[in-house]
């Protein structure tokens, strides 16, 4: 998508990169027809770039073919950036809040707040909140829905849905902040939102030179999900909200998924991803949906 002509509606507030901004193919478009601007970022002490723009579509149309609420992605051109843009998740009527919003009524939970820079900027990574837990998931999702479009699942069941995406997609950047509950303003009904900002995914952050010589299988085997207490493996977490949930149809619709469509998932705008990161991404992706759906769980 060429963002020429485009219409900055607002910054993104908060978060590491400072670029992120609202934009709109007309300033009076829709909310739902915002899109969110998310240019690549550097890696490698800030002389490559990574791939977020590569995880987030391809994590959104991995997302799409499972059938799981999820941000429409699309790869754009901004100014002569490279970047991607990720659709408005929030339906007209409705209010979005993060998950911290909620979390933060949960007894034991407690939130470790960021440190920032002089300029705005983010100093490292989010540590993990206190009392993160997938018991405090299910208090903050109790009595609710899947997001408009997707009623007949329960809250849960969706979430549980986005750590197996995670678990396949090796997203260990699940935090409170990355899902979220929409609160419709006519009676105050809430819903689960769509997933949405998959940018750590699939080694995003690695070097060529790392994924060349970086074993795919070991590195799906360390997929933890960082931001839960205790660091729980994502593969360990994916199975036992999918239990908890009744919600085995996920493994099943991963189990559907052949190179054809991870093919499809990884294809990408000329000059966007290298012959060794696709070809990293396509392991990641089969072996992760090898240990998904494989109840031996011997060689991890």
């Amino acid at each position: 998508m060429d963002l020429s002509g485009w219409s900055v509606i607002s910054p993104e507030p908060g978060g590491r990169d400072q670029r992120k901004a609202w934009m709109a193919a007309r300033s009076d478009a829709a909310r739902s027809d915002h899109w969110l601007w998310k240019p690549r970022t550097l890696t490698d002490n800030g002389t490559v770039p990574a791939l977020n723009d590569v995880a987030e579509v391809v994590s959104s149309r991995i997302a799409m073919r499972i059938g799981l609420p999820s941000a429409e992605c699309q790869y754009a051109l901004w100014k002569g950036e490279q970047g991607v843009v990720s659709r408005n998740v929030t339906p007209s009527g409705y209010d979005l809040h993060d998950a911290e919003t909620y979390l933060s009524a949960v007894e034991g939970y407690s939130r470790r707040s960021p440190q920032f820079d002089d300029v705005g900027n983010q100093r490292g990574r989010l540590r993990s909140d206190v009392g993160y837990t997938l018991d405090a998931v299910v208090e903050v999702l109790d009595g609710l829905t899947g997001p408009p479009g997707w009623e007949e699942m329960t809250a849960y069941q969706v979430f549980a849905g986005f750590l197996v995406l995670d678990a396949l997609v090796a997203n260990g950047d699940r935090h409170p902040r990355n899902w979220a509950v929409l609160e419709r303003r006519s009676d105050g009904c809430r819903a689960i939102a769509p997933t949405f900002d998959h940018g750590s995914s699939l080694g995003s952050g690695l070097s060529d030179e790392r994924r060349a010589t970086r074993d795919p299988r070991a590195f799906c085997r360390g997929g933890f999900a960082n931001p839960f207490t205790s660091r729980p493996l994502l593969l360990d977490l994916a199975r036992r909200a999918v239990n908890d949930a009744a919600a085995s149809f996920w493994f099943e619709r991963v189990a559907d998924l052949g190179s054809d469509d991870f093919d499809a998932a990884v294809t990408a705008p000329s000059g966007r991803l290298s012959v060794v990161a696709s070809t990293f991404i396509g392991q990641v992706l089969t072996i992760n949906r090898e240990r998904l759906c494989d109840v031996d769980d011997s060689q991890d």
